[in-house]
């Protein structure tokens, strides 16, 4: 497939918004519509640029150990653009996409595409999908899942790296930020808070653990303050309910929470995966 695109899909001479670099926490966007938020926050564009191309390297990792080089893919909410950048400098043919116009480069190969629905790509067009950190941001991870299969080729794959939101683990994490007083993952800034979600998230690991697929919504804390941090983050993303959902869509999952940022994280993620604080799942699309 050729990628001739700038901006929207299929379209040409789109300007892209560019800002001063991120440097601490903004004032929140006001607006209950998220998509209108990413559409329009020049804080959280700032935000994305200021990240160092390090955050991407197990990503790009993902796609070196799985995807053929030269293969074509789509990567599915790329923001500002860094992580299609270093794919391509892999050596893969990658168009970025991703909903908000604002944060897409100008220039060939990116397009503004919604993953819940994106009907202006083709069926079966692109040999791997592949999305970093998106998947919490998903009012319907459900359908964007589904849409991510439908555009992949038979034999090709999904690539899948987000937090595991419902993992223990994550509160345990916002109780180091207290301590230490970073910026409090997820906007939490009550203890208590944080003690109270390791309990949630023990019994949503577990169920999901035992089969239940809930898919939970999560209502966004933008009014934190804060900006990044998953605050913005909407689904409490669960490792094991994910997986299943590819599966019954045909596919074979061929890599399942091996990754983490410790040797210890790594431990719990191949022996207690559902609870670990990564998700990462690649997939095999099978026949339709």
């Amino acid at each position: 497939m050729q990628i001739e695109t700038v901006g929207r899909w299929g379209t040409a001479g789109t300007e892209a918004t560019r800002g001063s670099p991120y440097t601490a926490p903004l004032a929140p966007c006001p607006m209950s519509d998220l998509p209108a938020y990413y559409r329009t926050s020049e804080a959280y564009a700032s935000m994305l640029r200021s990240q160092a191309d390090e955050q991407f390297a197990s990503y790009v990792e993902l796609f070196a150990a799985w995807v053929p080089r030269g293969s074509c893919i789509v990567d599915v909410g790329c923001g500002v653009g860094t992580s299609t950048h270093l794919l391509r400098g892999a050596g893969f043919e990658a168009l970025g996409t991703d909903l908000s116009e604002q944060f897409l480069p100008d220039e060939p190969g990116f397009g503004v595409v919604d993953f819940e629905d994106a009907r202006t790509l083709p069926d079966a067009g692109f040999d791997a999908a592949g999305a970093l950190n998106v998947l919490e941001h998903v009012g319907r991870p459900r359908r964007f899942l589904d849409e991510m299969v439908r555009v992949v080729r038979p034999g090709g794959h999904i690539i899948l790296a987000s937090p595991n939101l419902a993992s223990p683990l994550v509160g345990l994490r916002i109780l180091v930020d207290l301590a230490r007083r970073r910026t409090p993952y997820l906007g939490i800034r009550r203890p208590a808070s944080a003690i109270a979600l390791v309990g949630r998230n023990l019994e949503r690991s577990a169920r999901a653990a035992l089969g239940a697929d809930v898919f939970a919504p999560r209502v966004p804390s933008l009014a934190s303050g804060i900006v990044g941090y998953d605050v913005d983050a909407i689904y409490w993303t669960n490792a094991a309910e994910v997986r299943r959902h590819l599966e019954r869509r045909g596919c074979t999952v061929v890599q399942y929470q091996t990754e983490g940022r410790s040797r210890a994280a790594r431990f719990v993620a191949r022996t207690l995966p559902g609870f670990a604080g990564q998700l990462t799942i690649v997939a095999r699309v099978g026949r339709s």
